[in-house]
């Protein structure tokens, strides 16, 4: 249930491309492993490592990043799984107190980001980002201060998802709030001010777009706009080629006033890639950390 369950028993560089003091550090950890379990959890931050690696556009900037494993043995195996939300009921006593059916949603599983991020940075104090994996076969995941994702083969794409939110300050794309047809209300107009996040606007005037080196000048701007602000817009499909970067009407958890730059992104819909703007960002996040070329 907390830091006594378990303990830290070591840490080890994965990826070395240089000082810490130098490079942007990724920490992994592991809840709910078991001290018999570990090798799990190495093939497990192996695993997401590869994909990082493989998501672009992380592989073409990859030697700016270092990646830490904090090897991390807790007292039971899995994680609290409430009966609440359709769970087995299962009380686990772990490092950092993993737990699916937050916010009475089963797929939100958190840790104790506090105790997440001082393990981390102990280990680690030039520490960027903190990463905990929690050792169980169900879908699930969470953003915030740390990022969490469970065993599931799915639950990675949520690592990812949130590695946007977390280190690059980007938005949430998708144009609902509870979800398309869910009769939400108060979300149907976006009224607020500019946003500050890079990958999501309300301001489409001509040369205001704030991705518009991006913008292909044959690319209408708007790209796509909602007919019916009391729903998601009906579009199953992008009107225009994959990969065309404009501004799409439907983000920030609104139908209606907030745009995104692709018609989807992994910051819409697990599963896809990051968008130009997204990838743009991280580049240039992740550039200065980069090593000198020889």
């Amino acid at each position: 249930m907390s830091t006594t369950d378990g303990q830290v028993v070591g840490v080890v560089k994965l990826i070395d491309h240089g000082p810490a003091s130098d490079r942007w550090n990724l920490v992994l950890m592991g809840d709910g492993y078991q001290a018999g379990e570990l090798p799990v959890f190495h093939a497990d931050a192996d695993a997401f490592v590869a994909q990082l690696r493989a998501t672009d556009p992380f592989g073409s900037i990859f030697s700016a990043i270092n990646v830490f494993r904090v090897d991390v043995q807790s007292t039971d195996s899995g994680a609290d799984d409430p009966a609440a939300c359709g769970g087995t009921g299962a009380t686990a006593r772990t490092f950092f107190d993993a737990s699916f059916c937050n916010q009475g949603i089963q797929r939100l599983l958190t840790v104790n980001t506090n105790a997440a991020l001082s393990t981390a940075s102990a280990q680690v104090p030039e520490m960027h980002m903190a990463i905990v994996i929690v050792n169980s076969p169900v879908y699930g995941g969470s953003g915030g201060g740390v990022a969490v994702f469970s065993r599931n083969p799915e639950a990675p794409e949520i690592a990812l998802h949130e590695m946007g939110h977390t280190a690059f300050g980007f938005a949430d794309e998708y144009e609902y709030y509870q979800g398309c047809g869910s009769g939400e209300a108060g979300h149907d107009h976006y009224a607020g001010s500019e946003p500050i996040e890079p990958n999501v606007t309300a301001t489409i005037a001509p040369g205001q777009l704030k991705w518009r080196n991006l913008v292909d000048p044959s690319t209408a701007v708007p790209t796509t706009a909602n007919p019916n602000c009391s729903q998601c817009d009906p579009l199953a499909g992008s009107p225009v080629p994959a990969g065309t970067v404009g501004a799409f009407e439907g983000a920030r958890y609104f139908h209606c006033g907030a745009y995104r730059p692709e018609f989807t992104c992994r910051m819409r819909a697990l599963g896809n890639p990051f968008c130009g703007v997204c990838q743009d960002v991280i580049r240039r996040h992740l550039e200065p950390f980069m090593p000198p070329e020889a």
